[in-house]
């Protein structure tokens, strides 16, 4: 008898995984049955911190951005608050390559549904992030139903608005996921309240942190630095650039001269991206009988470094020109040329600026024996 009740027990361990094991178990598990018993407990901040980091294991990131809001000053214990935390770090990366849905809804406060996230919703306003495709939203107003379908696009900010008729009032919320109705249902248990955890008493300045008072009535410092958020990139970029650098073609000396042009690009990948350019220059070393020439060129490029900050991207092109000019020095000057270019520009995110270096050389004869070629460092505007 003694064996027969055991065994059961043991039987009943194997089909609760979470509730019998640890969260730390069920993180390196991140199977099914977890997932399961881990949304019972939603609740609970461990217990969603820890769905929220299996979510992202399973590489299900509107979930995993979903359940590891507020995760990194959550309390958590100290078996899975490390691997959370560093989860959450590397969630943000791989958001960047997502779309936002931006909810809005009027009132504030409505609870929308995605079809395709089913068992989730998020309450209004709020940032929600998916890949690119379509989408259905539906709201609950009083006895009305709101729906919206949205195509999102690849990494694009798409803003959504569920209006109810005029006169519905919705209970204010505070616009965070509250899974607090998930267990409702539970009977409030009676006993002494948990043990106070008291703060460490050792002073900021000792933690790496800095104090400081919050006024409430203090006015905002126009003049403060603000950090620059880097908006989601667009597929199709558009630049103009204006440059300075040396001009050369073997038969005389250098010479000192500016480029002007216009730019595009055009993502492929996460990566790479066809890239085009126009430009303006007057052509040839050190002479009074300088050309000026219009070239085009067409190519590739790939993104070596792409950070908040600062990205960084390679281009190689192959190049044609159009010379407006018959005769140079007393020879003829070939109204046609070709040539190759290579270049390294470095973008920043946040802010519309690029700087770039250029090597321009020409594969046939702006004049016998005279081959054109540019060494330049451009400074750019975007619009990405």
């Amino acid at each position: 008898m003694k064996i027969a009740l055991a065994s059961f027990a043991l039987l009943l361990a194997a089909a609760a995984p979470v509730a019998a094991g640890t969260l730390a178990e069920a993180l390196a598990r991140h199977r099914d049955a977890d997932v399961t018993a881990l949304r019972a407990r939603r609740g609970e901040p461990a217990a969603r911190c820890t769905l929220g980091a299996i979510y992202a294991k399973r590489n299900d990131l509107s979930r995993a951005a979903l359940y590891l809001d507020g995760c990194r000053d959550a309390d958590l214990p100290d078996e899975i608050g490390i691997e959370i935390r560093k989860t959450e770090r590397e969630l943000k990366k791989k958001l960047r390559e997502l779309s936002t849905i931006e909810l809005v809804t009027r009132p504030a406060g409505m609870t929308v549904a995605i079809d395709k996230l089913p068992g989730e919703s998020f309450v209004a306003p709020a940032t929600i992030w998916v890949r690119a495709g379509k989408y259905k939203l539906t709201a609950t107003a009083g006895d009305r139903v709101l729906a919206q379908t949205l195509d999102v696009g690849e990494r694009a900010r798409v803003p959504a608005i569920l209006e109810a008729p005029a006169g519905t009032k919705i209970a204010p919320r505070d616009g965070r996921v509250d899974f607090s109705q998930d267990n409702a249902a539970e009977t409030q248990q009676a006993g002494p309240p948990p043990a106070v955890k008291h703060k460490t008493m050792l002073p900021a300045k000792y933690q790496g942190q800095v104090a400081a008072a919050v006024n409430e009535n203090a006015l905002e410092d126009p003049l403060a630095a603000r950090k620059l958020v880097p908006r989601p990139t667009r597929p199709l970029w558009l630049g103009a650039r204006l440059g300075g650098g040396m001009f050369d073609d073997a038969a005389t000396g250098a010479r000192a001269g500016l480029t002007v042009g216009a730019t595009v690009r055009y993502r492929l990948a996460s990566r790479y991206f066809l890239a085009g350019r126009l430009d303006w220059s007057r052509r040839g070393g050190e002479s009074p009988d300088a050309v000026d020439t219009i070239g085009a060129s067409a190519g590739a490029g790939a993104t070596l470094l792409e950070g908040e900050r600062l990205a960084i991207a390679f281009i190689g092109q192959l190049r044609a020109d159009l010379r407006f000019a018959d005769t140079r020095m007393m020879e003829p000057v070939s109204r046609a040329g070709a040539g190759a270019a290579v270049g390294i520009e470095a973008a920043l995110p946040a802010t519309p600026i690029t700087i770039g270096l250029r090597f321009e050389q020409g594969f046939t004869a702006l004049t016998p024996d005279a081959r054109d070629r540019a060494i330049l460092l451009e400074l750019g505007a975007d619009w990405r």
